[in-house]
């Protein structure tokens, strides 16, 4: 018969001793022979059968009674058990354990007698159950298969003891050892990470201890240059990365927002210096991805140097012709450059660091490595070069040679009727020839000396000076009035 609650169940269980215990009383008063001990016996096994069927139902109804608490309990047994193998002495360990059996014994119910009663329903729970002074061959039949089955048992828990593990049971064994404690690791790291993977089939294929697999893990450059924070984010990358495969990534994710933010900043800097990242958006958002993860979304300097390496001139459109130059602040040092190499008789290439092109010096100047004002001077030193003592000691104090030079080209530019003074060549001999080791020309000196120059000749002032004499000489000679 079976019991519907506990309740029923203990009351059952109680009756039944009651009337187990008047039975081997009478059976030991009677004596064997007694004629009416057959009888006693028959009743003795009803009364065990109807036990051992109410001790099942009484079974059944504590493993649907079992509290969460005591379910728990058994967990955190376990994990630590896990953790002490792993990481703890020998003493450590049979705490663990024995905690862990208290545990189990918690969920199936305590059973302080040991008589297969749990304590909850068991009427004397600190009695332990009393063998029959008498017992038949029968008895003794049934008491060897018992050790017999317990011997089965035995064998049944070595054969399960020694059960070859699976490579799916070997490969979650080693995750769970690498998520414990000592590393946190879950699983999608050791999927997408290759050293890591590697480490998780080793231990699969050649099947090896926990402690190994720590040593690996431990040893792997991978798990050695990446902070905790690092292999966090890596973490984030990944799973985004599963959403993003299953059509779920909708940009909810705290990964999602973090790189969209990252990537505004890299585009606005980008347009800043004048980078041509700034209008390619597939390798902003691979920049932003990859200083999330490394954990440099921060660093000014490191973003800058990522982003001056793609300064170049960018193709443009103005009034349907196609353009090229540069934008951003390295639009504005290419005209200082220029600038500054026009106010010294050069051009540009002439005042570049050797070894260095246009775009290189650029890409430097914005990344810091190279000071623009370094260049800039660098290039009136050159212009000292073989100018007199006056000329370098002003090109010295930061004047440009077209500043040295700017009375002498005004001149020249008027009496050589030349309509810009700037486009006159600072390398031009007569130009050069106004200042020398002997000091500065006078403007009148040098008047006189470019109207002797050939260029002179065809001036419109030359034309004028020359009908004006010719009108005096036939004047002089009586031809005109």
């Amino acid at each position: 018969m079976a019991a519907k609650t506990s309740k029923d169940i203990s009351s059952n269980i109680k009756r039944l001793e009651g009337i187990l215990k008047r039975q081997r009383e009478a059976l030991k008063a009677i004596g064997l022979d007694d004629p009416e001990f057959k009888t006693t016996e028959a009743a003795i096994k009803k009364t065990l059968s109807e036990i051992k069927t109410n001790k099942i139902s009484l079974e059944d109804a504590i493993k649907k009674e079992t509290s969460v608490k005591a379910k728990d309990s058994l967990a955190k047994a376990e994990e630590d058990l896990a953790y002490a193998k792993a990481s703890a002495s020998a003493a450590e360990i049979k705490k663990a354990q024995d905690a862990l059996n208290l545990a189990k014994r918690d969920v199936k119910g305590k059973d302080s007698d040991g008589d297969g009663i749990p304590d909850a329903i068991d009427a004397e729970p600190n009695t332990p159950a009393k063998k029959p002074d008498t017992l038949n061959k029968k008895d003794d039949k049934v008491n060897n298969g018992g050790i017999g089955g317990g011997a089965g048992g035995d064998k049944g828990a070595s054969a399960e003891k020694d059960k070859v593990k699976t490579a799916s049971e070997l490969e979650a064994e080693a995750l769970n050892v690498a998520a414990g404690q000592d590393f946190a690791l879950p699983e999608t790291l050791f999927k997408n990470i290759p050293s890591l993977n590697a480490i998780l089939k080793k231990y699969v294929a050649e099947k090896w201890t926990p402690d190994k697999l720590r040593k690996a893990i431990r040893d792997d450059v991978w798990y050695k240059q990446n902070s905790a924070e690092i292999k966090a984010r890596y973490v984030q990358y990944y799973n985004y990365r599963d959403l993003q495969a299953s059509g779920r990534a909708t940009g909810s994710t705290d990964y999602e927002m973090q790189i969209a933010k990252i990537e505004s900043r890299l585009k606005k800097r980008a347009v800043e210096i004048g980078s041509a990242a700034a209008n390619d958006s597939a390798a902003l958002r691979q920049a932003a991805e990859n200083l999330y993860i490394t954990n440099r979304s921060e660093d000014e300097s490191f973003i800058t140097d990522f982003l001056a390496a793609s300064i170049r001139p960018v193709a443009g459109m103005i009034g349907g012709q196609g353009t090229e130059g540069y934008s951003g602040q390295a639009l504005d040092n290419y005209q200082r450059l220029v600038k500054t190499a026009r106010e010294n008789g050069f051009q540009l290439s002439d005042i570049i660091p050797g070894g260095s092109t246009e775009v290189q010096v650029l890409q430097n100047i914005a990344s810091g490595k190279l000071d623009i004002d370094r260049v800039i001077q660098d290039a009136r030193k050159l212009a000292a070069q073989g100018q007199p003592q006056y000329v370098r000691d002003l090109l010295a104090q930061g004047y440009n040679l077209d500043q040295v030079f700017k009375p002498y080209r005004q001149t020249m530019a008027t009496i050589l009727e030349i309509d810009d003074p700037d486009s006159i060549d600072l390398n031009d001999p007569l130009l050069r020839s106004a200042i020398s080791d002997k000091g500065d020309m006078n403007i009148y000196d040098f008047k006189k000396a470019l109207r002797a120059d050939s260029r002179w000749q065809y001036t419109e002032q030359a034309r004028q000076d020359v009908s004006t004499a010719a009108l005096q000489v036939l004047r002089d000679f009586g031809f005109q009035g």
